[in-house]
């Protein structure tokens, strides 16, 4: 298994070493093809936390993850937002800390100069970008992609237990079992594991008492008629 983190804004691989030149975190195309490269036949788990960035390197990202042979294992640790979201659905696996957020929202650009005619071009533009970008969440949850990009315009956030829910994710990181028995029965007369665990420690003293003579006093006989009567007890309590 080969662990990555993949943190800062997402960017182009022309331009990822400029940041890597200042020092700065982030995540690319290059980095992440890279990492895939070396795997051989491993799993990768790619710690993620970030705000977004670029479209077109996400959507690489995103595709490199989908095409690999090894299975990839995404941990959204801090945040997943944007573009990084996207990149986040390439993914086999999506596990969320509880902590975390998921964010989906819409394209968007800083408009150029021009007339009404560009700017509806560029409109166009976005629409088709917020289509291409609500089919990858479409893909994983398996939700309406009416309903999808209605979140993307609302500008979404969601809790790791609401991605969840919705499908975003697979699993919250941390999450423990309560220990509880997942039971498909009518009706009692299933132990819990509370009284099976003190039953088994009363059967373990009894067959201690077992292994010392065969000729036992009424003292020995008293206590055993003891220990069954406390069994008797549990069973009746539970």
């Amino acid at each position: 298994m080969t662990t990555i983190d993949l943190t800062g804004p997402v960017v182009g691989s022309d331009s990822s070493w400029i940041y890597d030149f200042l020092d700065i975190d982030c995540i690319s195309p290059n980095k992440v093809s890279d990492a895939l490269k070396d795997l051989d036949d491993e799993e990768l788990v790619i710690n993620l936390s970030s705000g977004g960035g670029e479209v077109t390197a996400a959507s690489q990202i995103y595709t490199a993850l989908r095409q690999a042979n090894q299975n990839v294992v995404i941990n959204i640790t801090g945040m997943a937002a944007s573009a990084a979201s996207v990149i986040a659905m390439g993914a086999n696996t999506v596990n969320i800390s509880p902590t975390a957020q998921f964010m989906i929202h819409q394209a968007s650009v800083i408009s150029p100069g021009g007339n009404k005619d560009d700017l509806n071009h560029l409109a166009d533009i976005l629409d088709v970008t917020d289509q291409s970008i609500a089919q990858a969440y479409v893909d994983r949850t398996g939700m309406n992609i009416e309903d999808v990009v209605k979140m993307m315009a609302d500008e979404t956030f969601l809790t790791a237990q609401q991605a969840v829910e919705y499908g975003f994710a697979d699993n919250i990181m941390f999450a423990e079992s309560s220990g509880r028995k997942i039971t498909n029965v009518i009706g009692a007369g299933l132990l819990s594991n509370d009284a099976i665990n003190k039953v088994g420690t009363l059967i373990a003293k009894e067959m201690q008492q077992d292994t010392h003579i065969e000729n036992t006093n009424n003292n020995e006989l008293e206590s055993r008629q003891a220990l069954r009567s406390a069994k008797a007890a549990i069973l009746l309590e539970d």
